[in-house]
C-alpha cells in the first residue's frame, strides 16, 4: 500500500492514505500510514508494519462488489444458511454481505441481543462504504439492499 490508495479499515471505513509518518510508540521509531476520516472527524494512524494483522486493505475490486450485491438480493442462489455474525470476517466483503443477507432472511428474535445489532449495524456501514465508493452506489439504492426493502431510486449515483 501507498501513499494515495483507497484502504478500508475493518472498524473505521473506507478512506485514503495521505501519507506516511514516523512515530515513536514505547521508545521505538514506527512508520504508520496516515488516513484522515472527515467522516468521523478525525485521523486513524495504523503502523506500516502490522497493517495486514491490523486489517487494512486495498478496497475491494468492482467485480467482488457486484457479487455481494447479488448476495444481498438473494439472487445468486448461495445458501447463506451457515453465515452468522459470530465467525464474520470483517475484511472480506463477501463475508459481510452473507451475514447481511442472513440476517435478512432468519426469523427475527422477539428479544434480539444488542451485541448482535451492533455488529449488524457495523457490517451494514463497512459494506456500504465499500459499495458507494467502488460502484458509485447512491445512499437510498445501499439502504434499500442492506436493509431488504425495494430502492426508490436509480442503481447508480448520477454526477
Amino acid at each position: 500500500m501507498e501513499v494515495g490508495d483507497t484502504v478500508m479499515h475493518p472498524r473505521y471505513g473506507v478512506g485514503t492514505i495521505g501519507g506516511i509518518e514516523m512515530r515513536l510508540q514505547d521508545g521505538e521509531q514506527r512508520e504508520y500510514y496516515v488516513i484522515p476520516k472527515p467522516s468521523i472527524s478525525s485521523t486513524i494512524f495504523v503502523p506500516v508494519d502490522s497493517a495486514e494483522e491490523v486489517g487494512l486493505r486495498l478496497i475491494s475490486e468492482p467485480d467482488t462488489l457486484e457479487e455481494a450485491v447479488e448476495i444481498l438480493g438473494g439472487r445468486d442462489g448461495e445458501d447463506v444458511g451457515m453465515a452468522n455474525l459470530k465467525n464474520l470476517t470483517w475484511g472480506d466483503p463477501l463475508d459481510l454481505a452473507r451475514a447481511i443477507r442472513h440476517q435478512l432472511t432468519e426469523p427475527k428474535s422477539r428479544y434480539p441481543k444488542v451485541s448482535e445489532q451492533h455488529q449488524l449495524r457495523r457490517a451494514k456501514k463497512l459494506l456500504a462504504e465499500e459499495l458507494s465508493a467502488v460502484l458509485g452506489l447512491t445512499e437510498d439504492t445501499i439502504a434499500a439492499l442492506v436493509d431488504g426493502t425495494p430502492a426508490t431510486d436509480s442503481k447508480r449515483a448520477v454526477g
